[in-house]
């Protein structure tokens, strides 16, 4: 084994072999040595990068808040015409998504090890929620409220509470009931008026 990476970028290969073992296995699954073999360096070799296995968990979870960043301004962007409170539910349904997709990610996402990690993600939220004319409330407010029930939705996905609802889903759909879920929440918090449509 060797201590660099064939493309030069070993601590990157070291967040991808991480991000494979934690999808595999959870996070108890990542270990320095089960990253170093994946990565096919030698078992020291991630140590040149992170400090210890905490400071690897945590850039591990730190990949999870950056794709739900990248794959909710990309929905965005392929559609223009989405009005706020569209662009609001993309969110939500990205975020339980990601719980569906990746439990393992997920779990680890909300660890004492990643307790650094999440802010970008968390200041779209509050973009999107100040931008989607919802409520009467400040942002961080309701961006408190539509996170913890857009988490807590996800997080009994992520622990399999709800494991009914995933059988003979596509890759990357969300079931019909989290939707439902999300509009009843989006619903509770609007003006009782406004009438939305997309």
């Amino acid at each position: 084994m060797h201590d660099t990476y064939h493309h030069g970028d070993l601590r990157t290969a070291c967040v991808e072999a991480g991000l494979a073992l934690v999808h595999d296995g959870g996070q108890d699954a990542l270990t320095i040595r089960g990253v170093a073999r994946l990565a096919g360096v030698s078992h020291t070799a991630p140590l040149h990068h992170f400090h210890d296995r905490d400071e690897l968990l945590a850039a591990v979870a730190q990949i999870g808040f950056t794709r739900l960043v990248e794959r909710t301004r990309r929905a965005i962007a392929d559609h223009p015409s989405s009005d706020g409170v569209g662009r609001l539910r993309t969110y939500g349904l990205l975020y339980v998504g990601e719980a569906i997709a990746d439990p393992g990610l997920f779990q680890l996402m909300f660890s004492d090890a990643a307790c650094d990690t999440g802010q970008e993600a968390y200041e779209l939220l509050l973009e999107l929620v100040a931008a989607s004319g919802i409520g009467t409330q400040d942002p961080e407010r309701l961006g408190l409220l539509f996170w913890a029930q857009v988490h807590g939705l996800a997080g009994l996905y992520a622990e399999g509470k709800l494991a009914h609802e995933l059988v003979d889903l596509a890759p990357g759909q969300v079931p019909p009931r989290a939707e439902q879920a999300l509009d009843d929440l989006i619903s509770a918090i609007d003006h009782p008026d406004r009438r939305r449509s997309r």
